[in-house]
């Protein structure tokens, strides 16, 4: 049965190769077969049939995705178009060459595709198609990093929108003033322009909703009319077995005129019931044949049937075992990554160990060493003020480290609950920059809050103070003399996005992808302090554990964005 379903499988899998080969094939000569029909119609002097078959060549390579070969075919199938003169042909045409150019980033090309477009629009006078285009054109702006440009031209398309009542259009405007802003940086725009097109996306779809409710409607009406016409069906049904029941009773008393004949009539009916009852014997032999014969297909289907019960205990009883050999894989799956999170957690807590040993006793060994030196009087007053800056430096780096150790060990040894309740997000980043204003002031840095009032999130405070103060200290420490660290949100949907944005040395990609993993590695910073890179992983556990992500952006010399998510406030604080 094995080898027999191995030979069935693979007998399939040949069938299936060969279908797909076969597909490609009809698809190839299907294409070539255009081209022809094209070429030929062309040499005819038929522009109109060489068009569409032309476009008919490109709409296929532009769905295979071969860009390349589709622009090739567009361009055919224009210079065919212009040659009889289809304006509206022209437009959709040069509007797909310009969506092509877009994909392969020609953006020059896609704009001179759509100005082209755009000058048949006007000329033709159609109102939807010219808006459309200049959404086209701005998202070509966009693409090109060119956002004053794109607000331009949807400031256009926005008044016709606006003036053709199309709320698709007016969406697809407003989602594009969101991103232009975005570019900008305006913020409080893009803002703006994001919570329009929410507000008229939702619209739409409630408009669409009311639509197919009234189609759904009409389908139950539709319904209704059906059962009525079963009803009426139904009601001449009744009507006619009512006279076929009238028809009954009739020959019910023609039977009962039969049988007042006369006794000539009667002895032949006697004949002929004697002749009835001789072939009632005949009949019951016959039947007593039927039954042995029905006894014997009856014993051979229970035979039949044991076979294939017995069948279906085997097949039963094969799929058990494989089942319980599945389930035996997953175990030894399990059971692998359990070994490999146990691999990693001893390799974690051989570094903690690394770190306390290290960090930890290096800057208190330095300070006993720098307070007994000082004690005896080793020091004078100029340079006993350099030391305690230093040990200043040093014990600050120190309890943070310390904070930040005892702070994940609890949360691995015992599990910190959430305890999430609703507060203000800009009250809690002002008491962290406060906490860090001298930290920042010495390396000449601007701490900015920029948290509008009035937003409220519904999370652990405890926790998100850890986050927000350890994202503040990293970008403090990788930032120079007179860069700048900024605080900001927006809120989108049921979540708060908070971004704390530093103008400091930024990082590489390899940098920035082990971030978040969990292996503990740290950079020193633009003064050389040091760190363990336990901040950041004690920041993702928090934030994931209240619902949200947690991401960074940077580039080198470009500064670093450190993003996290918060749910927003359940009810009104």
């Amino acid at each position: 049965m094995f080898r027999l379903l191995i030979k069935l499988g693979l007998t399939i899998s040949l069938i299936l190769n060969a279908t797909l080969f076969s597909v490609a094939q009809q698809s190839t000569s299907k294409v070539d077969e255009w081209v022809s029909l094209a070429v030929k119609y062309e040499k005819e002097g038929n522009p109109n049939n060489a068009a569409f078959y032309y476009n008919k060549v490109a709409n296929e390579y532009w769905n295979k995705r071969e860009l390349k070969l589709a622009s090739e075919y567009f361009n055919k199938a224009l210079e065919n178009i212009r040659k009889v003169g289809n304006a509206r042909g022209e437009y959709v045409v040069l509007n797909n060459l310009g969506f092509i150019s877009t994909d392969l980033q020609e953006y020059d090309n896609a704009l001179n595709s759509f100005n082209k477009a755009l000058d048949i629009a006007r000329t033709q006078g159609e109102r939807v198609n010219i808006c459309q285009t200049y959404l086209n054109i701005s998202n070509i702006y966009i693409e090109k990093g060119s956002f004053a440009d794109a607000i331009k031209i949807l400031d256009k398309a926005q008044t016709i929108a606006q003036e053709v009542n199309n709320p698709k259009l007016l969406r697809n405007i407003y989602y594009n003033y969101n991103k232009s802003y975005e570019g900008l940086k305006n913020n409080e725009k893009s803002t703006e322009y994001f919570n329009l097109y929410a507000v008229l996306t939702k619209k739409i779809q409630v408009e669409e909703a009311r639509l197919r409710e009234l189609q759904a409607k009409a389908m139950v009406d539709s319904a209704g009319k059906v059962v009525e016409k079963v009803s009426k069906e139904k009601e001449q049904t009744v009507k006619i077995l009512s006279e076929t029941a009238s028809e009954l009773k009739e020959k019910e008393q023609e039977l009962k005129k039969v049988e007042k004949l006369t006794k000539e009539q009667q002895m032949q009916i006697d004949l002929l019931n004697a002749e009835m009852k001789l072939r009632d014997a005949i009949i019951e032999n016959q039947r007593l044949l039927q039954r042995i014969y029905i006894i014997i297909i009856l014993f051979s289907l229970a035979l039949l049937g044991v076979l294939y019960y017995a069948y279906i205990q085997k097949r039963r009883a094969n799929r058990l075992l494989e089942e319980k050999n599945s389930e035996i894989s997953r175990q030894r799956d399990a059971l692998s990554r359990q070994a490999d999170e146990l691999r990693e957690l001893n390799a974690l807590k051989d570094k903690l160990f690394s770190i306390i040993a290290h960090d930890l006793r290096s800057p208190l060994f330095s300070l006993i060493t720098m307070l007994n030196i000082a004690r005896e009087g080793h020091f004078t007053a100029e340079n006993f003020r350099q030391i305690l800056d230093e040990l200043s430096v040093n014990v600050n780096h120190t309890t943070a480290l310390l904070e930040n150790l005892l702070t994940w060990a609890k949360n691995q040894m015992h599990g910190t609950k959430v305890n999430p309740i609703n507060f203000e997000v800009n009250e809690l980043v002002e008491s962290k920059i406060q906490l860090l204003h001298d930290a920042a002031e010495t390396k000449e840095i601007k701490l900015i809050n920029s948290i509008p009032h009035g937003t409220f999130v519904f999370a652990d405070k405890d926790m998100t103070d850890i986050v927000i103060r350890n994202l503040i200290s990293n970008a403090i420490k990788f930032c120079s003399s007179g860069d700048k660290i900024n605080v900001w949100s927006f809120t989108g949907g049921s979540v708060v996005t908070i971004c704390v944005e530093d103008t400091g040395l930024g990082m590489t990609e390899d940098i920035k992808n082990k971030l978040f993993g969990t292996q503990i590695s740290s950079t020193p910073g633009t003064n050389n302090e040091k760190g363990t890179g336990l901040g950041l992983i004690l920041c993702k556990e928090f934030v994931e554990m209240n619902g949200g992500e947690i991401w960074a952006e940077s580039e080198p010399g470009k500064g670093s964005k450190f993003y996290f998510t918060l749910p927003v406030a359940t009810v009104d604080a």
